[in-house]
């Protein structure tokens, strides 16, 4: 796997996929998974698209840095875009890693093309609040610690989101599951709150890109169809 060594952060390894010359699609995982959760949809949308899946700080193969919180990760996702030389892309992120995207898309919305946010937890505070862990899952391919940011990040409500969900300027589409851990409703609301953004909820549950992957890509590529190769 690539790496590339951030300014004044960690080193982050991604994997790769589909053409060189098409527009950047880069793929952000959620909480306790890593870049090899997309491999099933990345060929696919590979074939219009350069795919790129990153393995987030604190997550499978890139470094530990023991410092965590959204904005960090965000912040992280921008310096990989200048690293690679990618003035602009279409960002596609999963649960705690559509949070991510959704800070890159709020601070640097001259940097996305589009924005797909997948099972993004609505920012209400999650109840009953999510347990922290008290350390390390031994078969665990993830940091605890930044497992312990986020969930608290989760279990706290965060109204200042939805001003900054009025004022994103970025085409959107958030994609839900039925059967996933969030109300679909307030999913709903929070596309409503974004000018340009349309809601799709799969009869799926929180994970639709790998539990039915050609489901995923049903919704997702007419969607990215003005920017495929």
């Amino acid at each position: 796997m690539p790496t590339v060594e951030l300014a004044d952060g960690p080193t982050l390894r991604y994997r790769e996929w589909g053409r060189p010359d098409g527009a950047v699609l880069l793929l952000l995982h959620g909480t306790t998974s890593d870049s090899t959760t997309w491999r099933h949809v990345a060929p696919g949308l590979g074939e219009h698209f350069r795919v790129i899946a990153l393995d987030l700080r604190g997550r499978a193969d890139s470094e530990w840095p023991d410092d965590y919180s959204l904005p960090l990760m965000a912040d992280d996702v921008v310096k990989f875009m200048d690293a690679l030389g990618i003035l602009g892309a279409i960002l596609v992120g999963h649960s705690s890693g559509a949070l991510v995207a959704f800070l890159v898309a709020t601070g640097h919305p001259d940097r996305l093309r589009m924005l797909v946010l997948e099972e993004m937890p609505p920012p209400d505070a999650v109840k009953p609040p999510l347990e922290l862990p008290l350390g390390p899952d031994p078969e665990g391919r993830w940091d605890w610690k930044a497992v312990i940011a986020i969930r608290r990040w989760l279990n706290a409500p965060h109204p200042d989101w939805w001003q900054l969900a009025n004022e994103l300027r970025v085409r959107t589409l958030v994609v839900g599951g039925t059967s996933g851990p969030y109300d679909q409703g307030r999913m709903r609301d929070l596309a409503n709150a974004m000018p340009d953004a349309r809601f799709v909820s799969l009869d799926l549950g929180h994970t639709p890109h790998a539990e039915r992957p050609s489901a995923f890509l049903q919704v997702v590529r007419p969607f990215l169809a003005p920017l495929a190769k």
